[in-house]
């Protein structure tokens, strides 16, 4: 008896090492119980700084930042690390679109572990990585196209 419970539990560890592997791909698990932090920074000179930040399975809502005024979420990762946020920015007559987290280990070394910081400035967004401790330019704004509706009809 003692023997049939000692060979199915390593039967079940070899499932296991077979279903991980030895590899770096179990190392990339996301440890779920650490808490991730992204913060927005506005330092962009005029006005207001508009933006809505979401994930698959959170959304935060339209919201405004005033200049100098700071903003941050907070989320554990998931244990599949599809971990994904994502914010859409306004201001002026410009507009962005882009990742502000994702589970990965290059996300990770670009926000120094568990912190993303963004600063919105009129030239564009920087992240701060820890590693330079330096803010890094990652994205442009883009400039808002104003369609004119044409008031002459095909004949």
């Amino acid at each position: 008896m003692k023997h049939k419970i000692l060979s199915q539990f390593y039967c079940f560890v070899f499932v296991l090492v077979l279903a991980f592997g030895l590899s770096n791909s179990f190392k990339r698990i996301p440890n779920p119980l650490r808490k991730q932090n992204v913060q927005i920074i506005n330092n962009a000179n005029n006005g207001p700084l508009g933006y809505h930040c979401r994930s698959r399975d959170e959304d935060f809502g339209l919201k405004t930042l005033h200049h100098k005024g700071k903003w941050e979420f907070s989320f554990n990762v998931n244990y599949l690390g599809t971990t994904h946020f994502y914010c859409y920015f306004w201001y002026e007559d410009f507009h962005a679109t882009f990742d502000v987290y994702v589970a990965n280990k290059t996300w990770e070394k670009y926000c120094g572990r568990n912190h993303c910081i963004w600063t919105v400035q009129d030239d564009g967004f920087y992240l701060y990585q820890i590693q330079k401790a330096e803010n890094v330019k990652k994205h442009d704004w883009e400039k808002i196209i104003k369609r004119v509706r044409s008031k002459t009809r095909l004949l």
